[in-house]
């Protein structure tokens, strides 16, 4: 397991995924406590002859539009990264090479979703960190613990997007496959919160995640954190295993070329 670890973190720098993840996020983590910042001026430069009333930014929108941004646009990077992770391995003859080796399947796919779950994780906790400090130097001290809660919604989303991801690219053919397969879940998830959006499953949808982690840094402390939280966490992970099993199991049964 550890030598297989140590090989796809290096097989990741050199495909610059891991990389490419980082420094988008990143930018992301500069660009919008700026924007949020100067919104209200830039605005008003090219409004000239109007009046333009806005209100001051709070510290928590700027790390809001990190966040949400990553739900947007990281989730992107996250389906493109993880899509090729088995199944152009199988196209490309690695996958036959390695598990002829005394390597199991279940290791092989293993040290493959960890490396890519600490990538996510780390560049997700990297860009929120930066997000929050630049946040603080340009607009005012920010609530580290509703940060703490937004960012681990976001998170969990991220999780079950990846996991989906990475289930199909164990069970589909191709890692285009794989990659529609993770981006249908992900528009299928949000209409469905938007339609089940009144009903009493509302709070438990993996969907309302993103939004929940947006109440938690704008809302105050009129929201429950940790029933927003939990509920469509436990819904997140529970769908995230359980795809990842499916996955998994279509693997085992696939013959090899």
């Amino acid at each position: 397991m550890r030598v297989l670890v140590i090989k796809e973190i290096r097989q990741s720098w050199r495909s610059f995924r891991f990389p490419a993840l980082f420094l988008i996020l990143l930018m992301l983590a500069i660009m919008d406590p700026l924007s949020v910042r100067y919104m209200g001026e830039i605005i008003a430069r090219f409004a000239r002859g109007v009046t333009v009333v806005m209100p001051p930014p709070s510290p928590g929108q700027g790390v809001a539009q990190f966040l949400g941004d990553v739900v947007e646009i990281g989730l992107l990077v996250i389906i493109a990264i993880t899509m090729g992770s088995v199944a152009g391995e199988k196209v490309s003859g690695v996958t036959t090479f390695i598990v002829t080796k005394p390597v199991s399947r279940k290791t092989y796919v293993l040290s493959k979703f960890l490396v890519l779950l600490g990538t996510v994780t780390a560049s997700l906790a990297g860009g929120t960190v930066v997000a929050t400090f630049y946040s603080r130097s340009l607009i005012g001290p920010v609530d580290w613990a509703r940060t703490f809660a937004a960012a681990v919604s976001t998170w969990l989303y991220a999780f079950f997007i990846l996991s989906t991801t990475f289930a199909a690219s164990m069970a589909m053919p191709s890692p285009l496959a794989a990659g529609g397969t993770g981006l249908a879940v992900h528009i299928a998830t949000a209409l469905a919160g938007a339609v089940l959006g009144k009903s009493a499953l509302s709070p438990y949808l993996p969907s309302v995640l993103p939004g929940n982690a947006n109440a938690f840094l704008l809302m105050g402390s009129d929201v429950d954190v940790v029933a927003r939280l939990v509920k469509p966490g436990m819904t997140s992970v529970v769908l995230s295993l359980l795809l990842l099993a499916l996955g998994y199991r279509a693997f085992k049964r696939q013959s090899l070329p």
